[in-house]
C-alpha cells in the first residue's frame, strides 16, 4: 500500500548480508522474529473486526487468528522457497472490506466459497507466466484515479465497523451503545504509544512494529485492571483440529448454502479486492528486488503470484483470506540490511509455530477489543495518507479530478447508508450501495475506461 515507500526502498544501496548469504539459527530466529512482530497484526485484527460486525464467539474468533497466522505463515514459508526473495506475507485489509457486506447477503460459507472462486480465476489469469492475461488488464487499475479512491473509501468505509465498535461496543439488551472509561483508555494506550514512538524513535524495529508495540503495552495494562479473562485461557485447549469453512459456520448464517443471483455481485467484488492485492504484491515483489539488487521480469512476478494464490486458495478452505506479500517488511529489510531468504524461512516457522496454538488464538481474543480498536485507528488513518498520497501525484486534469472526486464521494456517503435503506433496493443494488469501497472501485474504472482510455476525453 505504501507506494511512495517502495519507490524509495527501489533505490537504496545493496544490503550487507545478501539473499543467499547464510546464517547461524540464532540469527535467522532473531531477523526472523523482527519480521513477525511487524506483520502479525493483520491476522489478529481481521477476525476482531468480522467478529465485532457479525457477534461471533470467542471460539470462532480464536480460531480464525490461528489458521491466519498459519496460512500466513505457510504462504511466507513457501512464496520464500520459490520466488527467491525476503517477502513476508500476511492478510489484506481490503478484502475485510469487501467480505462484511458479502456475509451479510450470502452468509460466512458462500463469501469464502466465492474467495476461492477468485482465487481459482486469479491462479488462470496468470498462466502461461510469460504472458498472463492479469499483467495486461491491470494498468487499467493500478492507476492513481482508481487505487487513491480505493484507499480512502476503505479507511473512511471501516472506521466505524473497525474502530467505533470495538471502542463503543453497542448494547444489545438495553439499546444503543457502551460508554467505558476502561475502554476508553485502554484504546488510548494502543493509539498514542505508536504516536509517541513514531515522534521519538527515529529507526529500528520499535518503530517499525510500533502499533504491536501499542498494543502489547495495552495489553499488560488490561491484565493489571483484571480486564482479561485468564481462566478462559486456562481452559482453552493446546491444539485443535483444522475445520473446514462449512463445518465452522454449519449455519451459515441462517442463510441458505446454495448459488443465486445474489452471488453475482459478491464475486465481482471480491475480485475487485483481489486485483487489489494482486497490484500491491507485484509492487512489493518489485521493491523488494530492487532492494536486494535483483531484476523482477514478468513471468517471475506471475510464477511467485501463482504460488501465493495457490497456496491461499488451500488456507482459505480452512477460513484464512488471501494474502499479500507485506510492504511494511521491505522497512525491516532496509533497516536491518539483512537480506537473507532464510530468515523468512525462519519467519513463516514462527508463523506456523505459533498459529498450531489454539490457546494463543483464545489469549487474543479475549483480551479488550476497545485495544484493537485503538490500533486500527492508527493502521485506517495511515491507509487514508497513503491514498490522499496517490491522489496528489497523479496528472491534475479535469477528467481525471472528476473522476476521483466523484468515485470518492459516492463511495463515502455509501459508507455512511444504514442498512435498512439499501436493503430497500433490488438485491442486486443494495449489495453495492451496502459495499462502499467496491462500488468506488467500480465507478472509478468504469469512468478511467470510458473518459480516458475510450473517448480521449479533452480534459486528459
Amino acid at each position: 500500500m505504501e507506494v511512495e515507500q517502495k519507490k524509495d526502498f527501489a533505490n537504496m544501496s545493496s544490503l550487507s548480508i545478501g539473499v543467499d548469504d547464510k546464517l547461524s539459527i540464532g540469527e535467522n530466529v532473531l531477523y526472523g522474529f523482527q519480521h513477525v512482530l511487524v506483520l502479525m497484526l493483520a491476522p489478529l485484527v481481521t477476525p476482531i473486526i468480522f467478529a465485532s460486525v457479525f457477534h461471533w464467539d470467542v471460539a470462532i474468533t480464536a480460531y480464525l487468528m490461528v489458521i491466519m497466522l498459519l496460512g500466513a505463515g505457510i504462504e511466507t514459508l513457501i512464496q520464500t522457497r520459490v520466488l527467491k526473495l525476503p517477502v513476508a506475507q500476511a492478510q489484506h485489509i481490503v478484502f475485510i472490506a469487501a467480505m462484511i457486506p458479502a456475509i451479510y447477503t450470502v452468509g460466512p460459507v458462500m463469501t469464502w466459497i466465492g474467495l476461492l472462486i477468485v482465487s481459482f480465476i486469479t491462479i488462470l489469469l496468470v498462466i502461461p507466466f510469460k504472458k498472463g492475461l492479469l499483467g495486461r488488464f491491470l494498468p487499467y487499475v493500478a492507476t492513481p484515479v482508481v487505487l487513491g479512491p480505493l484507499f480512502i473509501v476503505m479507511s473512511v468505509g471501516l472506521a466505524k465497523a473497525s474502530c467505533v465498535n470495538l471502542i463503543f461496543p453497542p448494547d444489545y439488551v438495553n439499546g444503543g451503545y457502551v460508554v467505558s472509561s476502561t475502554n476508553l483508555i485502554l484504546a488510548g494506550i494502543a493509539m498514542f504509544v505508536p504516536l509517541l514512538i513514531s515522534f521519538l524513535v527515529p529507526k529500528g524495529i520499535l518503530r517499525y512494529a510500533s502499533i504491536l508495540w501499542g498494543v502489547a503495552i495495552a495489553i499488560i495494562v488490561a491484565a493489571i485492571m483484571g480486564e482479561i479473562d485468564f481462566a478462559r485461557i486456562a481452559a482453552a485447549p493446546w491444539f485443535i483440529s483444522p475445520k473446514a469453512i462449512w463445518v465452522l459456520f454449519a449455519d451459515n448464517m441462517g442463510r441458505p448454502i446454495a448459488f443465486s443471483w445474489s452471488f453475482i455481485p459478491v464475486i465481482l467484488i471480491l475480485f475487485i479486492a483481489e486485483l487489489s492485492n494482486v497490484l500491491d504484491t507485484m509492487g512489493c515483489y518489485q521493491a523488494t528486488a530492487s532492494l536486494v539488487g535483483q531484476k523482477m521480469t514478468t513471468e517471475r512476478a506471475n510464477k511467485g503470484l501463482f504460488v501465493e494464490t495457490v497456496a491461499s486458495f488451500f488456507t482459505t478452505i480452512f477460513g484464512n483470506i488471501p494474502c499479500t506479500s507485506f510492504s511494511q517488511n521491505l522497512g525491516v529489510l532496509s533497516l536491518s540490511r539483512v537480506g537473507a531468504k532464510s530468515i523468512m524461512v525462519a519467519g513463516g516457522i514462527i508463523m506456523i509455530c505459533i498459529g498450531l496454538l489454539f490457546k494463543v488464538g483464545v489469549f487474543f481474543a479475549v483480551i479488550p477489543w476497545a485495544i484493537y480498536g485503538g490500533a486500527l485507528i492508527i493502521l485506517l488513518g495511515t491507509i487514508l495518507v497513503v491514498g490522499i498520497q496517490m491522489i496528489v501525484t497523479m496528472k491534475m486534469t479535469e477528467t481525471n479530478k472528476l473522476i476521483v472526486g466523484f468515485a470518492s464521494f459516492i463511495g463515502i456517503a455509501f459508507a455512511f447508508v444504514p442498512q435498512e435503506v439499501a436493503q430497500q433496493f433490488p438485491l442486486f443494488f443494495s449489495f453495492f450501495i451496502g459495499n462502499p469501497i467496491g462500488t468506488t472501485v467500480v465507478l472509478a474504472v468504469l469512468l478511467n475506461l470510458i473518459f480516458v482510455h475510450a473517448l480521449k476525453s479533452p480534459g486528459k
